[in-house]
């Protein structure tokens, strides 16, 4: 089967299948304080949204080195798992009913994440993502892949489903995310808005609030 056109799905997972935008931020800067005396800007979260923790630390830091770079990259996740607890996690609205209907259809589906291993083996059992996803098509936390805006990920993500990257639809948030999808040479990029609502203005995707925008055109289908 297809789906909007596409015979396998690619996901990022923060931002897209979990809004944690705030709570992101939040850990990121009370760490930036720690680094640095100062919170991030809102042109340095825009800019570092999407990336992964080294490289974040390294803007920070630019002559860090490895060690220096798992610890501040460490300190940023346990704060980040508090306040994602605190805050009750669930996925974003809408994601539940697209995965549960992907699923149904026997759907290849993937995550291509920058998010860390220690997250990604939190968010697993969490959401219980290994109903949805093979383990193997969770790809996270690999520093052999370099960061988004790069396409690597998504390209690895589709081959871990079998998948020509021109057959894949992919859904992310960041611009950095987005330019990725756009790199890896896939067949269509949706972008989904989240809470603060906000337009890209990209040439070659598509742009939506939350996946409830979708389910009219599943129900559709079912």
């Amino acid at each position: 089967m297809s789906f909007l056109g596409a015979d396998g799905i690619i996901f990022d997972f923060n931002g897209t299948l979990y809004w944690d935008e705030a709570e992101n931020r939040k850990a990121w800067n009370r760490t930036a304080v720690m680094i640095r005396g100062k919170e991030l800007t809102d042109e340095e979260f825009s800019f570092l949204n999407g990336r992964t923790d080294e490289e974040t630390v390294l803007y920070f830091l630019p002559d860090a080195d490895v060690p220096t770079i798992d610890y501040w990259s460490g300190e940023k996740e346990k704060i980040y798992k508090e306040i994602c607890i605190k805050a009750g996690p669930r996925l974003s609205p809408g994601a539940l009913e697209i995965l549960s209907y992907l699923k149904s259809r026997n759907m290849p589906m993937a995550i291509a994440s920058s998010a860390p291993k220690v997250n990604m083996d939190w968010y697993i059992p969490c959401f219980g993502l290994e109903n949805y996803f093979p383990l193997s098509s969770i790809i996270a936390g690999r520093r052999d892949i370099p960061s988004k805006p790069d396409g690597t990920i998504f390209r690895i993500a589709a081959e871990s489903i079998g998948i020509r990257p021109e057959r894949v639809l992919i859904f992310e948030d960041s611009e950095s995310g987005v330019r990725a999808a756009l790199d890896s040479g896939c067949m269509k990029v949706i972008r989904i808005r989240g809470p603060e609502g906000k337009d890209l203005g990209m040439e070659g995707i598509d742009e939506i609030p939350s996946f409830l925008s979708l389910l009219d055109t599943l129900r559709q289908e079912w």
